[in-house]
């Protein structure tokens, strides 16, 4: 299926999750090179937007192939997103802007922001109006079912008429986090309810997409971790080898990131799913997850997978 989003037309309805600490330019690219038909930054707070911090601005960083790119960004105050869009020139290069209104870690819901917004829908509102004031371009909102329980109908109400052009419904409450099953069919309850398109995410993978039919996009997040080949399986491809992929996703991170030792760090929380996925466990694991350079860790892993 292909998905339109206001005036930007994707060419399917699959999306990359914003997953903070996984999803960077370099894995960005990586599911880009899969089929994925648009991927979403990791979540960019406003506040280090407007102070132009370093670490926050280089985030922003986009691939070639991202097109067309999507950035997220985290706060509680509208006033702060409408100056942050209006004048920070790093976020012309975006295409669409995702408000997070979905993250349940305690950091970040205690400043207010996250899924802590769904607990004042007014003010969830007033940030979707003044982004829309802010940019002609679409303008989307990521959320949960609700904080403790579903109040996900109202919520969804109140985006919509604030002007979101897509919401995308995680299918669990801010006090499940993670945990439990999510509630697909309190999700997809809400498509009735709507004029603009709905994304689903939580738990989707390339054995249970029956589960999802109804809503217009799927958004996918830890299911693409050690798979970003999942994005062709959807799409009818065959499954990517491993070591390929892994391969490829080292190059990514070399073009992107002029720094070993974090790639060779960074590049373990994402070993943890693909030796997972390989059936690598053990004195094996241990050995990868203990190579200090790049070049120690192609020899272990070329010992692993051509054996």
């Amino acid at each position: 299926m292909s998905l339109k989003i206001a005036n930007v037309q994707l060419n399917n309805n699959l999306i990359l999750a914003p997953m903070a600490g996984y999803g960077d330019v370099a894995f960005r690219t990586l599911c880009k090179d899969y089929g994925v038909g648009l991927t979403v930054t990791e979540m960019i707070s406003v506040k280090g937007l407007l102070y132009q911090g370093k670490k926050t601005v280089e985030m922003l960083k986009l691939a070639p192939n991202e097109t067309p790119s999507c950035v997220q960004l985290f706060g509680s105050e509208p006033d702060e997103f409408y100056k942050v869009i209006k004048e920070c020139r790093e976020l012309d290069t975006f295409d669409i802007i995702d408000i997070n209104m979905g993250c349940p870690v305690p950091k970040v819901t205690k400043q207010g922001e996250g899924s802590a917004l769904m607990k004042d829908p007014v003010r969830a509102g007033k940030i979707v109006e003044a982004c829309k004031k802010a940019t002609s371009r679409p303008v989307t909102a990521k959320f949960r079912l609700g904080w403790s329980e579903n109040t996900s109908k109202e919520f969804t109400h109140v985006m919509q008429e604030s002007g979101a052009d897509m919401v995308t419904v995680h299918g669990r409450t801010t006090e499940q986090l993670y945990r439990g099953e999510s509630n697909v069919e309190a999700v997809l309850s809400l498509k009735p309810l709507l004029n603009i398109p709905l994304t689903i995410s939580g738990d989707i993978n390339e054995h249970n997409l029956d589960r999802y039919k109804g809503a217009d996009g799927l958004m996918i997040g830890r299911g693409a971790i050690g798979h970003a080949d999942i994005f062709s399986v959807i799409r009818g491809g065959e499954k990517e080898e491993i070591y390929p992929l892994i391969k490829k996703h080292i190059k990514y991170m070399q073009e992107y990131f002029d720094n070993e030792h974090y790639i060779v760090a960074n590049m373990r929380k994402h070993f943890a799913y693909y030796l997972k996925r390989a059936g690598v466990k053990g004195e094996d694991k241990n050995r990868v997850n203990l190579a200090p350079t790049l070049k120690d860790l192609f020899v272990v892993l070329d010992d692993i997978f051509k054996s």
